[in-house]
C-alpha cells in the first residue's frame, strides 16, 4: 500500500485519539519521573517515612499508567489494523511511512512518550543501584556488629571497626 492509499482508509478520529491518549500516557510517566527522583532523594537523605509515602504514591500511578498504556496499545493497534499493517510493525516505524498528515497528529506524542519512558528507566535503575548500595552497607554494618558483639558484648568500637576501650565508640556512619 502507498502512503496517500494507507493514509486513506486511515481513521482520522482514531488517530486523534491515540494522540490524546498519548499525551496523558506522556503526563502518567512524568508523575512516575517525579517520584523515581524524589525516591533517590528519600533514599540518600534516609528518611523512611517519605519512602514509605513515596512508595504508596508510585504504586497508585503505576496503576493508573498502566490503564493508560493499555489503552494505547488498544488503539494504536486498532489504528495499525485498520492501516492494514503488518501485525508485527510497531507504531515508531509504520508512522514514519504515514502522510504528514497522520505524523503531524502522532510524531511528537510518540517520540515525548519514548523521551519520558527511557529517563523514567534510567532513574529506576540508578533507584535500583543506590537500594542495592543502602542495602550492601547495612550488610556491612551487620556483620561488623555481630562480630564486635562475639568479642565484646557491649557492642562498643572505634571509627576502623576495631573494639573500642571508651566511652566514646559508636556505629560507623557511611552516607550514600
Amino acid at each position: 500500500m502507498t502512503t496517500t492509499a494507507a493514509s486513506a482508509s486511515i481513521n482520522l478520529d482514531a488517530v486523534n485519539r491515540l494522540s490524546m491518549v498519548l499525551q496523558e500516557e506522556q503526563g502518567q510517566y512524568m508523575t512516575l519521573l517525579d517520584l523515581a527522583q524524589s525516591q533517590g532523594v528519600l533514599m540518600t537523605s534516609h528518611d523512611f517515612e517519605g519512602l514509605d509515602a513515596n512508595a504508596r504514591r508510585i504504586t497508585d500511578e503505576l496503576a493508573s499508567a498502566d490503564s493508560v498504556r493499555i489503552q494505547r496499545e488498544i488503539l494504536a493497534s486498532e489504528v495499525l489494523h485498520s492501516a492494514g499493517a503488518s501485525v508485527d510493525e510497531s507504531l515508531s516505524s509504520w508512522l514514519e511511512h504515514q502522510s504528514d498528515e497522520v505524523r503531524q497528529h502522532l510524531d511528537t506524542p510518540v517520540r515525548n512518550v519514548r523521551r519520558i519512558a527511557g529517563e523514567l528507566a534510567r532513574a529506576n535503575e540508578m533507584n535500583r543501584r543506590l537500594a542495592n548500595f543502602c542495602l550492601d552497607l547495612v550488610e556491612e554494618e551487620a556483620a561488623i556488629l555481630r562480630r564486635c558483639l562475639l568479642e565484646d558484648p557491649a557492642g562498643c568500637y572505634d571509627n576502623g571497626a576495631n573494639p573500642a576501650s571508651n566511652d566514646h565508640a559508636g556505629v560507623i556512619t557511611r552516607k550514600a
